[in-house]
């Protein structure tokens, strides 16, 4: 009898616990739904701003595709030019937009909760970037990618009218997935996102939705152009003894991109300082000076994808190589350092090609024998790790690219090592240093800025209470208002808070809305006092994913602080901080 009494017992709490559990089940549900529709929106993006760079190039220089008669190359050393003058035409029309641009843009967009990213800025960088790219700017396109694709994520979420916490998660997912499509990368695309945007800060959401996102993304650009290979590798060999060089190149490509961000800073500061960042006077006489180069060495325009398979299939000279990496090294640090429309993680694996490539080959002088293919994609990785801080990526992406298991542990190594050179030298990543030079230290997190910040000084009178016994009706009415409620009983005294999302889940997963009452959905959150800091409410807001939280006196509500409410709060901060720290500039 006791055993059945204990099975009965059983099955009782495994059915109050399914039933307790069910506005989670519906969660769930839901962010898959939205992962997937933004995934595929993002795939969408990619496939569209691929096309219209194809587009840019078939209408400007017709010999890159068969069937055309080759463009003289002191005709095709024009083109730059004529981009140029299109992007700085389009820059002068919207200079708001126009400045914010990179990879950069859209971590801070998440780090500093400036969410939704609006829609017409998105559109706008998706127009630029294909024209510039298109043109021959010898830059790549995943920087434009992950704009547009965190974009349409952003906007997307903020369509379902979603908290600012989900919105970052989706904005996140939408700048992984527009990697993964125009790579052809899923994974790649995921550790883009975990990387990169949230700089290694990640959370369990932002993992299941990057990865929904990321695989619908590739499916849906497998479905628009194949499953076409990005680059043609020939045959190669690799082997495990030669783990010594392996190293050797991996320092080899962490030295050239220390030399590289060097190159780059020198640029930066001129730019700055005597130039004072007048788009004409930059860009112009960079895209005249890049033509003159381009009549020279046609190799070295464009995205890189063409000269990285010329590399491949050895067509070039050891001397005509170094002459491009040269080149090629220079250009993008320079066109990257005018704010063009453009991403590093092409050139690096064009510059990885090259450094590979030679460092193979001018072994052989020393009568050592390398497969020079073999370190070229080796190098690929030891360069796209160091010059854009992300290993894993790296590693991921080379492999992706290659489909050969073999690749994975030179490219471990040299990813690795490389990074390792470069953040150890450094002090930190690419994007950490360039957060930095603008006021924001990622290392000393929201939350520490935000500990001397107390609640009483950013905490709202302005809000509304209905009491537990309230049908679920005039909570609606109510809530169509003014969106977030507090919930107390009939004596005042607090006991909970209600938003649209609590109510939306109540009218889905219930038969019977016209019976219940505020206390049925009302969502029990632990709420803070005036003594609190803003640190304190913001990691108890993280905890239950809310957007506000009450402020309490005796169990009494005497105000509401709000997520908003201290993100603008951080915000200020900073740019107190970048005034004082980095007003010099003068940007």
């Amino acid at each position: 009898m006791d055993n059945i009494l204990h099975i009965i017992q059983h099955y009782y709490d495994s059915i109050k616990k399914f039933f307790t559990t069910r506005y989670d089940l519906k969660e769930y549900i839901l962010q898959i739904g939205i992962s997937l529709v933004i995934g595929t929106a993002a795939g969408l993006g990619a496939m569209v701003f691929h096309t219209l760079i194809e587009w840019m190039r078939f209408a400007i220089n017709p010999s890159h595709f068969s069937g055309y008669l080759e463009i003289p190359s002191f005709v095709m050393s024009i083109v730059p030019v004529i981009g140029a003058l299109m992007i700085i035409g389009l820059t002068r029309l919207f200079p708001q937009q126009a400045s914010e641009r990179g990879v950069t843009n859209v971590i801070k967009s998440v780090l500093l909760q400036k969410i939704p990213i609006p829609f017409f800025t998105t559109l706008f960088h998706l127009i630029a970037s294909a024209v510039t790219l298109g043109t021959g700017a010898p830059l790549g396109p995943e920087g434009p990618s992950a704009k547009i694709g965190g974009g349409l994520g952003s906007y997307i979420s903020s369509l379902f009218r979603l908290n600012i916490r989900k919105m970052t998660t989706y904005t996140v997912a939408g700048a992984g997935a527009a990697i993964s499509a125009i790579f052809n990368a899923p994974i790649a695309g995921v550790f883009f996102g975990i990387e990169v945007i949230l700089l290694n800060d990640l959370k369990n959401e932002s993992l299941s939705a990057l990865v929904i996102a990321s695989v619908s993304a590739d499916m849906v650009s497998k479905a628009y152009l194949g499953n076409v290979a990005l680059l043609q590798i020939p045959k190669f060999q690799v082997n495990t003894g030669e783990v010594f060089y392996f190293i050797l190149l991996a320092m080899v490509c962490g030295i050239i991109a220390l030399l590289f961000m060097e190159l780059s800073h020198i640029i930066r500061k001129f730019y700055k300082k005597v130039i004072k960042d007048d788009t004409i006077t930059i860009v112009l006489p960079l895209s005249l000076l890049f033509a003159i180069a381009v009549m020279f060495f046609t190799d070295i325009y464009g995205i890189g994808y063409e000269l990285i398979n010329k590399v491949l299939a050895k067509e070039f000279s050891v001397n005509f190589l170094f002459i491009l990496f040269v080149l090629k090294i220079t250009f993008v640090a320079l066109y990257f350092q005018t704010g063009a429309y453009g991403g590093l993680f092409a050139p690096s694996l064009c510059i990885g090609i090259l450094v590979g490539y030679l460092f193979a080959s001018m072994l052989s002088f020393f009568g050592v024998t390398l497969d020079p293919v073999a370190y070229a994609l080796i190098g690929m990785g030891g360069m796209l790790a160091g010059l854009n801080s992300i290993p894993i990526t790296a590693i991921l992406m080379v492999f992706e690219l290659t489909n050969d298991y073999r690749i994975i542990l030179p490219s471990m190594l040299a990813s690795v090592i490389s990074h390792l050179t470069v953040t150890y030298y450094n002090k930190g990543t690419i994007y950490e240093l360039e957060l930095l030079e603008e006021g924001i230290d990622v290392r000393k997190s929201r939350i520490n800025v935000l500990e001397s910040v107390n609640v009483r000084s950013i905490a709202s009178k302005d809000f509304q209470t209905i009491t537990t016994k309230a049908p679920l009706k005039s909570a609606m009415d109510k809530l169509i208002e003014v969106e977030r409620l507090v919930v107390v009983d009939d004596k005042g005294g607090y006991t909970g808070i209600l938003s649209l999302n609590e109510v939306r889940q109540a009218l889905l997963s219930s038969d019977v809305v016209e019976l219940l009452i505020c206390q049925d959905i009302v969502l029990h959150v632990n709420p803070c006092t005036e003594s609190y800091s803003a640190a304190e409410a913001l990691r108890r807001m993280d905890e239950y994913g809310i957007d506000f939280l009450p402020v309490v006196k005796e169990n009494k509500v005497t105000a509401i602080v709000l997520y908003r409410d201290i993100i603008s709060m951080y915000n200020k901060i900073i740019v107190q901080i970048e005034g004082k720290q980095y007003g010099h500039f003068g940007i």
